[in-house]
């Protein structure tokens, strides 16, 4: 039988917007239904789990030298799992003369501002304690130009022009960066500079400072092969890699770098492991890059304030369609890999909505609710901004990377922010205040993650609609927007409520209540005779 929703609306609205009626329900009418219970966790082994990005040098602070290090993310992984992250991503840790380390000096070494080697196997050794995976940022698409490789690779192409006969080690090192000797042979769209006094020039398209390897080489699949192998061996046991601007590595050449991810991904998934990419580009493009063995990509039209999540909230909630839509999109895409949604990351500002902790809130839900393996920001959880830009917008990113708030009056693991990047606004407290807060972000970041850990249709679930919940869904008379998910025989009804301001009347028969995701603890749901009222920017899920 079919679930009939029931939405009552006042007849003498003028508009059909349903930031334009007055409340529904009372909320008076009768007590509250407290669809506040904490589920027993089932974590499956696989791919479908929810990661926290760390930026490490603003994260935690161990050693009171005003950077983030190893040991300050070791000694906070107990906080993280209890929040209810099951893998973290660090950005890049190995040595690097940069604050951010995506120019890599040698692969083979940790920076030393960030710690030892000692030091991140004894956190892959407590993350895995904690039923916890570590992801590292593979930047393979270039290397710093202060690496060693790099300087013996541009003796070694001088050599070469130079007729003289290069041994086996020069010879590797030469192929793997890419050099042009004429100015004619520069590439359209590809950037140049100068190999300093030498005649001849190297691709380097994100900076000067970043050459780029060349992937027409066998020897960069050996060299990238060694770093796999390095950080993925037991002794180590690191569980996979982000790989950095994918779409970098033949520059914009879709066809040429599935294929070169087809090899990557072999190296890492030949040790069990998970590696999703960063493709900054749009849907079509990122849809033919999942034709590669590469396990996710970053749904980047879902992120941001442009993106599909943000975008429903517009409209005064008749925008609501947006979400939906925008999920399948990202799941039809993913043709049968592991969808990575997201809302901002260290190269994008931040989400939090200053003046609505339940809006903030609501697209925490939003993006947590959605199938695949999600990826958290630091600081989203605790609404973090980046409202504040640098005076010199060479350094825009800094404004995106600033020190995590600890403790406020201890300033306990607190870092120094990046260099160049302002001081942010502090609009929600800081995490210990939050811990204990029922009404923090940060307690609501802790309810929807348990729900994802407890029931594993939520990320994997195939959606399906009612034919009155489509109705419902393409009305503008209602903020209400509702879905189903199945899952090995199990099904469970997702009910969204996009109004920032009013309430909305649904009937439940057939489901019970198994909870609801408030956007504020002090207006509280309600339930009579079957059916849930809602109040702004709530959740509830329901079980069939």
């Amino acid at each position: 039988m079919k679930k009939i929703p029931v939405i009552t609306l006042l007849m003498t609205c003028l508009l059909f917007s349903c930031g334009n009626t007055s409340s529904l329900l009372s909320s008076t009418s009768e007590s509250s239904i407290q669809g506040d219970k904490v589920y027993q966790e089932n974590i499956l082994d696989d791919d479908y789990r929810n990661f926290y990005e760390i930026f490490v040098y603003s994260f935690a602070d161990s050693n009171h030298d005003g950077i983030g290090d190893l040991k300050g993310i070791t000694d906070k992984l107990d906080y993280l799992r209890d929040i209810g992250y099951t893998g973290i991503w660090l950005t890049p840790i190995f040595k690097s003369n940069s604050y951010h380390k995506y120019d890599t000096i040698d692969y083979f070494s940790i920076a030393s501002d960030f710690g030892s080697l000692d030091d991140l196997k004894a956190l892959v050794s407590k993350a895995h304690q904690l039923g916890m995976k570590v992801i590292l940022d593979g930047v393979f698409n270039h290397t710093s130009s202060y690496s060693k490789v790099y300087e013996k690779a541009l003796i070694a192409h001088r050599k070469l022009l130079n007729g003289e006969t290069l041994s086996q080690e020069e010879t590797n090192l030469e192929s793997l960066y890419v050099f042009v000797d004429k100015e004619e042979d520069k590439l359209n769209g590809h950037k140049y500079s100068k190999a300093g006094a030498n005649p001849f020039y190297y691709e380097c398209n994100f900076s000067d400072d970043m050459p780029e390897l060349d992937f027409n080489s066998p020897y960069t699949y050996t060299y990238i092969q060694s770093i796999v192998d390095y950080y993925m061996n037991p002794e180590i046991g690191i569980d996979g890699f982000r790989l950095d601007a994918v779409a970098y590595y033949d520059l914009n050449n879709t066809t040429k770098n599935v294929a070169i991810l087809n090899q990557i991904a072999k190296m890492i998934h030949d040790h069990d492991g998970y590696v999703v990419g960063e493709c900054w580009t749009n849907a079509m493009t990122i849809a033919q890059y999942y034709q590669s063995e590469i396990d996710s990509y970053f749904w980047f039209p879902g992120h941001g304030s442009d993106g599909y999540m943000n975008k429903s909230l517009g409209f005064q909630g008749t925008n609501k369609g947006y979400y939906l839509t925008g999920m399948r999109n990202m799941i039809e895409s993913a043709a049968g890999h592991v969808p990575a949604p997201f809302l901002a990351n260290h190269d994008t500002p931040r989400m939090s909505k200053a003046g609505s902790m339940s809006a903030t809130k609501f697209l925490l839900g939003l993006r947590d609710l959605q199938n695949g393996c999600s990826f958290n920001y630091y600081g989203e959880e605790i609404g973090m901004s980046s409202s504040e830009q640098p005076s010199n917008t060479s350094y825009l990113d800094s404004a995106y990377r600033t020190h995590y708030y600890w403790d406020d009056e201890t300033h306990e693991y607190e870092t120094d922010n990046p260099p160049n990047a302002p001081k942010q606004k502090e609009y929600y407290p800081d995490s210990k205040t939050q811990l204990a807060d029922k009404n923090s972000i940060l307690s609501y970041q802790k309810k929807v993650l348990n729900l994802r850990n407890a029931f594993p249709l939520i990320a994997r679930g195939e959606i399906s609609l009612t034919f009155e919940d489509e109705m419902m869904n393409e009305s503008e008379e209602t903020c209400l927007l509702a879905f189903d998910k199945t899952y090995q025989n199990e099904s469970m009804k997702f009910l969204f409520n996009f109004s920032a301001l009013e309430e909305y009347e649904y009937d439940m028969k057939g489901y019970s209540l198994v909870s609801v995701l408030r956007g504020d603890e002090n207006n509280k749901e309600t339930i009579k005779e079957g059916k849930i009222t809602l109040p702004p920017y709530s959740i509830a899920v329901l079980n069939k």
